[in-house]
């Protein structure tokens, strides 16, 4: 978790499996290199469990940034909600 004060800025969360649950970057911290701290974080833990595979489920707008760090896509994902189709991607990056 990324935390100035009392605010958070951003959080991520890795499972054992390599599974990156949860990613989250405040829209007021973005682009400072908030979510590279934090992935680096998640990347650093990851290797220290021995977690070959790191994978999460990115939005369309999340995407170019795990691609900036090494990120690939495996697939395009569609779920429904609510009568509307969003769009996500499965992406991937090995240790």
């Amino acid at each position: 978790m990324a935390v100035i004060g009392e605010e958070i800025l951003g959080f991520g969360e890795l499972e054992a499996s390599g599974h990156i649950d949860c990613f989250y970057c405040h829209r007021d911290h973005q682009g400072v290199g908030v979510g590279t701290a934090l992935l680096a974080a998640i990347v650093a833990a990851a290797a220290c469990l021995g977690v070959p595979k790191l994978f999460a489920e990115v939005s369309i707008t999340a995407r170019p940034f795990f691609e900036r760090r090494g990120f690939r896509v495996v697939r395009e994902l569609q779920t429904e909600v609510r009568g509307v189709t969003l769009v996500n991607y499965l992406m991937e990056r090995f240790i």
